[in-house]
């Protein structure tokens, strides 16, 4: 049974009676990671959208692109999609998302999912909840989260700086 809405911490509707989001770690290993030297201080954490609407395109196959040989000079933390967050790396790791090395170098790389077979709007409100377990987990506040378009000016989370399905970046944080 479902519940009346009540208005999340993080801007939008949430209904009652929705699962918690399953979070599992699929780590890559080996001659796939696409990360630079060193240790991620995590000073932010950075949004993303992974701008594949392709059915399919969820967070396993992204986890799964990563892990078994990416063969994009790309890379980042977690995918999440309307069902699961995937993690890819650890905190530490300096992946490559930001498009300027300040951004690969000291922030944690979420991607939200926008296949077309997903539902975009839990597919939100399940980054939603992962940024904010993400920001208690790594000591930060709301301020520490950034926008992909931040680093680089791309326009990216495009849905979301879009406000597509009526949520946009205010409404996301």
């Amino acid at each position: 049974p479902t519940t009346s809405p009540s208005q999340s911490r993080w801007g939008f509707l949430m209904p009652g009676g929705i699962a918690p989001m399953k979070i599992r770690q699929q780590l890559v290993t080996g001659e796939s990671r696409k990360v630079t030297r060193g240790v991620n201080p995590c000073t932010t954490i950075t949004v993303h959208q992974t701008g594949n609407t392709s059915k399919g395109a969820n967070a396993a196959a992204h986890a799964n692109l990563m892990s078994r040989g990416n063969s994009r000079s790309a890379s980042w933390h977690a995918t999440v999609d309307d069902r699961e967050a995937v993690e890819s790396y650890t905190a530490d790791a300096k992946c490559w998302h930001a498009g300027k090395a300040k951004g690969n170098d000291t922030s944690y790389a979420v991607e939200l999912c926008v296949n077309a077979d997903g539902d975009y709007v839990q597919t939100v409100r399940n980054g939603a909840e992962y940024v904010a377990k993400k920001l208690k987990d790594l000591g930060l506040v709301p301020g520490n989260v950034v926008q992909h378009n931040h680093w680089s000016g791309k326009n990216c989370p495009e849905q979301i700086r879009g406000g597509v399905a009526g949520i946009d970046w205010a409404a996301f944080m």
